[in-house]
């Protein structure tokens, strides 16, 4: 009974180590990349494209990590938390590829920094943003629940000695 535990317990945090690597590392990173215009420069024309064309399939495997993880977990809220981030990444994964057929629309590597301010590339991003930011925020909710569920079902051990009184 305990191997099965700690076997539930470690495919648990690979899990979550999973969707930090798949959620959280890219959002920090490929924004900073390819849209700051410190490593890009926003004069180059094709960091738009790049970074939707390198960030959509990471959403799409954030996508299936999260799929496969709702089905993972014997707790309840887990689920529930994870199968939110799932809707979240849902609407994410549909800006996102709005967003990138925006920029397609309108020259691809070329198209004008204006789109940014555009209404199909807008509309999009709304969708977009909110998923990301929602999937963030219970990215956090569902690694705290997961570490408070796993302090609680620790019970305390015995050494083998009498207790003193």
């Amino acid at each position: 009974m305990a191997a099965i535990q700690r076997t539930r317990s470690s495919s648990l945090v690979v899990g979550i180590v999973r969707l930090w690597l798949l959620v959280f590392v890219p959002f920090v990173v490929l924004p900073f990349l390819f849209l700051s215009g410190i490593v890009v420069p926003h004069t180059a024309l094709w960091g738009h494209a790049v970074f939707h064309l390198i960030y959509l399939p990471i959403v799409a495997a954030a996508w299936w990590a999260l799929w496969r993880f709702v089905s993972e977990p014997s707790h309840l809220a887990l689920r529930v938390i994870a199968a939110l981030m799932l809707l979240c990444q849902t609407s994410f994964l549909f800006g996102h590829a709005g967003e990138l057929v925006s920029v397609v629309q309108r020259g691809f590597f070329s198209a004008p920094y204006s789109i940014f301010s555009e209404n199909p590339h807008m509309f999009f991003a709304t969708f977009a943003v909110a998923g990301i930011m929602a999937s963030e925020l219970l990215l956090i909710v569902l690694t705290v629940t997961a570490v408070v569920q796993r302090l609680l079902r620790r019970s305390p051990r015995v050494t083998g000695g009498a207790a003193d009184d």
